[in-house]
């Protein structure tokens, strides 16, 4: 007796060193049957939940299945779901065969990653004429497009950094002026139309540092970039703003260890 309701399915049959994707299916159970009995295949699965509603079984772990719980079952690991009363579970199938095979992983995407999985769903599922060589070779990209964003997801991949929020970027556009390097933290976040706290915060979750230890690290890097170029402290003081010279070299000497002098003078021995 069949359990779920395939809403979409497309045979895809990539195949590369060290990986063979089968097939990709998007179904939904069926309102007579509440469970999938436990069983195994011998390729592996990723399994990706649009919705919630239910418990998933693999070998004796048990997992509550929420809306972009994502899985991958490794060939002839035993797995069985118990769906919620009254909640069918939307799950998107993809089998697979990786060698190495990696051990069974259960985690969750985030917002950004959901959505772009559901876009591309969404494009297979409108292709035209299935059978033509061009849908094929649509349907196995857009595969493999979600293939790469859940392996990153599970750790099989390194996870792409977030993209950096064009606030952040504009932020750090400002270094091109010598006034950025002098100027308060406040009065620059003030500019940008930003609370200065929710920026500080926005900032170090997306770069490990707070605003103010990244204008001094750009402040830093061009005044040592001034410096190896063999131009006079008071210049390489200019191009950050710094009027006072006595002020620059303790702010520098902070940042290194050494006076601007010094740095300097390493520097020409290096060149030389």
């Amino acid at each position: 007796m069949r359990t779920f309701r395939s809403l979409l399915l497309k045979k895809i049959d990539i195949r590369m060193r060290g990986l063979a994707v089968l097939r990709l299916r998007l179904h939904k159970h069926i309102a007579q049957v509440d469970s999938v009995r436990p069983h195994n295949h011998t390729f592996g699965q990723l399994l990706c939940y649009m919705s919630n509603g239910g418990t998933l079984h693999i070998q004796r772990d048990s997992y509550e299945i929420a809306t972009g719980t994502l899985a991958w079952i490794a060939g002839g690991r035993t797995h069985s779901f118990q769906e919620h009363r009254l909640r069918r579970p939307l799950c998107l199938a993809i089998d697979l065969r990786i060698d190495p095979q990696p051990a069974t992983k259960v985690t969750v995407l985030n917002h950004s990653e959901a959505a772009r999985i559901r876009t591309r769903i969404s494009e297979i599922g409108r292709l035209k004429n299935p059978a033509s060589i061009e849908s094929s070779f649509l349907a196995a990209s857009h595969t493999l497009a979600i293939l790469d964003i859940e392996l990153r997801a599970l750790g099989f991949l390194p996870r792409e950094a977030a993209p950096t929020p064009a606030i952040i970027r504009k932020f750090q556009s400002l270094a091109s002026d010598p006034a950025f390097f002098h100027s308060r933290v406040e009065d620059i976040c003030k500019q940008l139309g930003q609370d200065v706290d929710y920026l500080n915060r926005l900032h170090k979750r997306h770069t490990g540092l707070s605003l103010l230890r990244q204008r001094d690290a750009y402040c830093l890097e061009r005044c040592k970039k001034a410096l190896n170029e063999g131009g006079p402290v008071s210049e390489a003081a200019e191009s950050c703003g710094f009027e006072d010279m006595n002020y620059f070299s303790r702010w520098f000497r902070r940042q290194t260890g050494m006076s601007p002098s010094e740095f300097a003078g390493r520097s020409s021995n290096r060149n030389k």
